[in-house]
């Protein structure tokens, strides 16, 4: 009845005059959809440990292992797994959809994790070992949903060994099953999860780690896990933004840090104490341009037990991030490719000992991670959303992106003001035009280009003012909490979002120094048509003159002769087209 509460629940606000911000759950997982992978591979009886702890960072399962599955791997809808990386179940096929979108409250049997056939004939008993976690940062299980765990026994028929009712946020918690009888014993043992489920959207989530099987000796064998792992992914080493443009970064270095001063990497060991070694690379273009510890090839620290202390964190001394940490002699744009790892011993397991990230500074600010886990929105007609936003020198903003994730109910035909503020507080309106929410089947930001480019100095906002009470729910992400940096008005004044997170917005601003010069033109030169369907023509050119076009991103997408300008296609969107040896510089619509 999840679904259908949540709808009465809306209108039951909406019929009481009672405004408020709304989170709501997701109907569909466009990071599968984009990813899903149908291969299959011949692979013989799995032999003895079996053990998988979801750490490799792909949205799809391990074939190697799995025989069939339709859950989400990932590291963000986990709180605190013992290995990072988890599967969770919900209620969407392998596709992303929901299983049963047109039935509200439809529940039933939803994913199911199916392992491949594993050898356990010459084994007089064996464990099976697991954790488990309901909700986490997602939607909490009712007490009718469930998670299953079966086997198949040497008849070929599936048996419940266990299973666990629904409920709200629980730390994970760990099953062990004995196995010594043997029509469970043979040469082709399997064993499957499932989850009972609301089959019309993303809900009931469970978490599942570390699964693991192996011949049973004593309770020794069951009462430790042996293994220290990485929680939580890489964390950007910014003060401020997740990702932010080149220049913006260099000119904040040398007026206001865009550092963090420290980083907080956490651990949990899933033993008892143990020195582990530590360390973090940076590399820029293959060249390794940062090194931690500065003394030495790594950090060795004692870590204890999460029994004892929970998660352990480098904080005495912390893990330090110098200055110069990205080192590039590039002008506009940069990539730098950061590795952590840890080392212990020989019997640990190995796959979720190392993170790894590209940190991007190209020509957007974001607070967010990319990945949604809830849905936003204000059921109030005429309130306004603003994020704030701060440049450390001038620049004209492009275009703006917004992430909305489709919904049970599509939001595209709701209209909206899309709008830029020099400041909320007066209601200085930089920009403001009437848009519409624009879903993408694989989860992209959709690109709102502004039909002018406006510079900008200092601090600014963008965001929206509502046409109606309608929900436009944008995407939140619930791993990088940017609250402070999150208004929202309902009339009454400014103030920040109760809901922990970052919305998915993003200002899309100039990196290349042809903007700078964008109305500088020759007055025999035009470019036509203009808009144009995909080609065009310029009239002040000979076939070997130089064209360079830029899309609003900066990036450039042509730099040849003018005479090869008949082999590309543009795509829709708004283009800077400059003639070098002319110094003409115009703006092409392609729709």
């Amino acid at each position: 009845m999840k679904f259908i509460f949540f709808i009465f629940f809306n209108f039951f606000l909406i019929l009481n005059s009672f405004p408020q911000e709304i989170l709501s759950d997701l109907v569909s997982n466009p990071i599968i959809k984009k990813n899903n992978k149908n291969i299959s591979f011949k692979v013989s009886q799995l032999s003895l440990p079996f053990i998988d702890d979801f750490s490799y960072d792909d949205p799809n399962v391990d074939n190697l292992l799995w025989k069939k599955s339709s859950v989400f791997v990932n590291r963000t809808y986990s709180i605190e797994p013992p290995t990072i990386g988890v599967a969770t179940f919900d209620g969407l096929d392998s596709n992303g959809f929901a299983y049963s979108i047109n039935i509200a409250n439809n529940e039933g049997f939803a994913d199911t994790l199916l392992s491949r056939e594993i050898k356990m004939n010459n084994i007089d008993s064996a464990y099976f070992l697991f954790f488990y976690q309901p909700q986490g940062l997602g939607d909490a299980p009712e007490v009718n949903d469930s998670l299953i765990l079966e086997f198949k026994n040497n008849s070929n028929i599936w048996k419940k060994v266990w299973s666990q009712h629904g409920s709200s946020n629980l730390d994970f918690k760990k099953k062990v099953i004995v196995i010594k009888n043997n029509e469970y014993l043979h040469d082709y043992f399997q064993f499957r999860f499932i989850n009972k489920a609301t089959l019309s959207g993303n809900f009931d989530h469970w978490n599942l780690d570390y699964v693991k099987i192996d011949q049973y000796n004593s309770n020794i064998d069951t009462s430790i896990l042996n293994d220290v792992s990485f929680v939580y992914n890489c964390p950007s080493f910014l003060l401020r933004y997740n990702e932010m443009p080149w220049l913006h970064f260099n000119e904040g270095m040398l007026t206001d840090n865009e550092l963090l001063d420290t980083l907080d990497i956490n651990l949990r060991n899933n033993d008892a104490s143990i020195n582990v070694d530590y360390q973090y690379n940076v590399y820029n273009n293959n060249s390794l341009t940062s090194h931690y510890p500065s003394t030495g090839s790594w950090r060795n620290v004692s870590v204890f037990s999460y029994d004892s202390i929970g998660l352990f964190s480098f904080k005495n001394p912390s893990i330090l991030i110098e200055n110069s940490v990205f080192n590039s002699n590039i002008l506009d744009s940069a990539s730098f490719y950061i590795e952590h790892i840890i080392e212990t011993g020989q019997n640990d397991f190995k796959q979720n000992d190392t993170l790894k990230r590209v940190q991007n500074f190209f020509s957007h600010f974001s607070y967010d991670d990319g990945s949604a886990e809830s849905a936003y929105g204000i059921n109030v007609s005429g309130a306004k959303l603003a994020y704030h936003f701060k440049l450390n020198r001038p620049d004209t903003i492009r275009a703006i992106q917004m992430y909305f994730p489709q919904m049970g109910d599509s939001t595209s035909n709701i209209p909206f003001k899309l709008t830029i503020w020099k400041n909320i507080l007066n209601n200085t309106i930089i920009h403001q035009e009437q848009v519409y929410p624009v879903h993408t089947e694989t989860g992209e930001f959709h690109t709102y280009y502004l039909d002018s480019i406006f510079q900008l100095t200092g601090d600014f906002y963008i965001g929206w003012e509502q046409l109606s009470d309608d929900l436009l729910n944008i995407g939140l992400d619930k791993n990088l909490l940017s609250n402070q940096y999150m208004y929202y008005n309902i009339g009454s004044g400014w103030t920040n979002s109760q809901f922990p997170g970052s919305w998915m917005i993003r200002p899309v601003l100039s990196n290349k120094q042809i903007i700078s010069n964008i109305n500088y033109k020759v007055e025999n030169c035009s470019i036509y048509p203009n808009p144009t369907k995909s080609y065009f023509n310029i009239d002040c050119v000979v076939d070997n003159d130089k064209i360079i076009i830029y899309d609003l991103s900066g990036n450039m997408i042509f730099n040849d002769n003018y005479s090869l300008l008949k082999n590309i296609s543009l795509s829709r969107g708004m283009y800077l087209i400059y003639i070098k040896n002319k110094f003409y510089y115009n703006k092409l619509l392609v729709f």
